[in-house]
């Protein structure tokens, strides 16, 4: 995202920047750092109005950088963008090449559950201030109940209206099946099966905590779209505010 890349992809028509950051300084096992990075974020934030684009962070809660997720989320504030969180996971499909847990300084443990619960609720109490926080606040909630083993099915809609390319072109419905074998076709001859899908869903979704795929699944009810609509258009959706609720 270095800037002639943000300045093409602008002239492109690109609507929105959802950054990826862990961290503010790199970490063990978070590559994903602002500081490197930070020169080409401040291009960004300077070309919002510009291109009409909205940002937003996406900030992955581990068991390293949680005074990071409450640094980036002030900074965030400051910004006037957006934030939204995960939570980190197990791979849903075999990974050797991923370290578990002892291994992974990231992974949470039940000894990190406490302080994740009370990060969680920082966030929720920043959500109810208004900072433009994009997970509805019952869905952070949850996190607590999923790093524990637990999660009900959400409707996911990976596959159908979002889904990845692969860097060989080849597609797939979301990240968390980026190593799959399964035949979803390529860029411009896709060949996504709703039955497929759905049948691949009813094991998956139970073990996924997909942060933008459970948005989507959300506002895919038309009266929350059309408020939501409604509501940015004040804005010139310029903007990422808040979430649907």
């Amino acid at each position: 995202m270095k800037p002639d890349v943000i300045d093409r992809l602008g002239d492109a028509g690109l609507g929105t920047v959802n950054l990826a950051v862990d961290c503010i300084d790199e970490k063990p096992g978070l590559a994903k750092a602002l500081t490197p990075i930070r020169p080409y974020f401040e291009y960004l934030i300077k070309s919002m109005r510009k291109y009409c684009i909205s940002v937003f962070f996406n900030v992955c809660i581990c068991r390293t950088n949680m005074d990071d997720v409450k640094a980036l989320t002030e900074l965030a504030k400051e910004y006037d963008i957006g934030i939204d969180y995960h939570i980190v996971e197990s791979p849903i499909i075999d990974a050797p090449h991923f370290k578990h847990l002892n291994e992974n300084s990231t992974f949470l443990t039940p000894a990190d559950y406490p302080q994740v619960d009370e990060l969680i609720d920082w966030i929720v109490d920043k959500h109810e201030q208004g900072y433009k926080i994009v997970n509805q606040k019952k869905r952070l909630l949850q996190m607590k109940e999923f790093m524990r083993g637990y999660i009900e099915p959400w409707g996911c809609r990976a596959g159908r209206n979002t889904l990845i390319i692969r860097t060989d072109g080849t597609l797939a419905p979301c990240f968390p099946m980026y190593s799959a074998t399964h035949d979803w076709g390529v860029v411009g001859q896709p060949k996504f099966d709703k039955h497929q899908l759905t049948e691949m869903k009813k094991e998956c979704e139970l073990h996924c905590f997909s942060t933008l795929n459970h948005i989507v699944s959300y506002v895919y009810n038309n009266g929350r779209v059309i408020r939501w609509i409604l509501k940015h258009a004040k804005n010139g959706f310029t903007t990422a505010t808040s979430t649907v609720e």
